[in-house]
């Protein structure tokens, strides 16, 4: 028996199968008819026989299309949905990061930095509050030092000797300055007042020392050498030898030569 010719031959599926005279091929058609050859003889298999296959009904081929069709709806629908998740999901993430930028305070640009806005000009540290020095207490002002305390009278310079007794007079080597003073004792104690423990201190800020020998000559003073108790005052001259033309300025008291002693403006 002869092989069926090379040709296109219905398959149970519905498709269309390629016979190449020898074996089946891999090549399919869709099945709408029969082989315009004649049917496959020897060597074919049963489903290819010699007369040719009658058309399936509409129906029958549903029932292979129609569930192919509905699984490659759901494939693309499959792909659509899983490819709409990603941009969802950026979307979302640019939403929460404009959502944090917003929610970041902004600082205000300086001044300086605005365009065209003139600088701010600093402020000028305010100076220091200087200490104001009380003023230095002058003649007729009472002042203390320890248990004493001091009245500067007056003060008189240009004397040349001072003493009325011939043999207890003294004279200035160049002028002889007399303060005169109340010492008074603040103290609850006795306390001695020296004419030796004051000094005088002239316009140039030099220092002298008091002239005992001329507060010895005063007969009047009691400041050479006096004992004061408490509560109690004296009244007395302490002379300082300055040099001619040279202007007292201040002195300086002290209840003892060991105090801090307390200056008095004279001039």
């Amino acid at each position: 028996m002869s092989q069926s010719p090379a040709g296109w031959y219905p398959q149970p599926d519905g498709r269309q199968r390629y016979w190449d005279g020898q074996s089946w091929t891999e090549h399919f058609a869709p099945g709408e008819g029969v082989s315009t050859v004649g049917a496959p003889t020897v060597g074919a298999p049963t489903f290819g026989a010699a007369q040719a296959a009658p058309q399936r009904a509409w129906y029958a081929r549903k029932r292979v299309l129609i569930p192919g069709a509905i699984i490659a709806l759901f494939v693309v629908i499959g792909a659509l949905s899983g490819g709409g998740d990603e941009p969802q999901k950026d979307t979302a993430s640019a939403s929460i990061a404009a959502d944090d930028k917003a929610a970041e305070p902004v600082s205000e640009p300086s001044a300086a930095s605005k365009p065209g806005a003139a600088p701010k000009p600093t402020s000028k540290p305010s100076a220091k509050a200087v200490p104001v020095k009380p003023a230095a207490p002058k003649v007729g002002a009472t002042v203390r030092d320890g248990k004493f305390a001091f009245t500067v009278r007056s003060v008189k310079c240009g004397i040349a000797t001072v003493g009325t007794n011939p043999y207890l007079k003294e004279k200035a080597q160049g002028q002889f300055c007399a303060v005169a003073l109340t010492v008074e004792n603040i103290g609850d104690e006795p306390q001695s007042m020296f004419a030796d423990n004051q000094y005088a201190f002239d316009s140039k800020g030099r220092k002298f020392s008091a002239n005992s020998m001329a507060s010895m000559a005063d007969e009047s003073s009691q400041v050479l050498w006096e004992e004061i108790n408490p509560g109690n005052q004296v009244k007395g001259t302490v002379y300082f030898d300055l040099p001619k033309g040279a202007s007292l300025a201040k002195v300086e008291l002290h209840d003892s030569m060991f105090s801090g002693g307390v200056g008095v403006t004279v001039r």
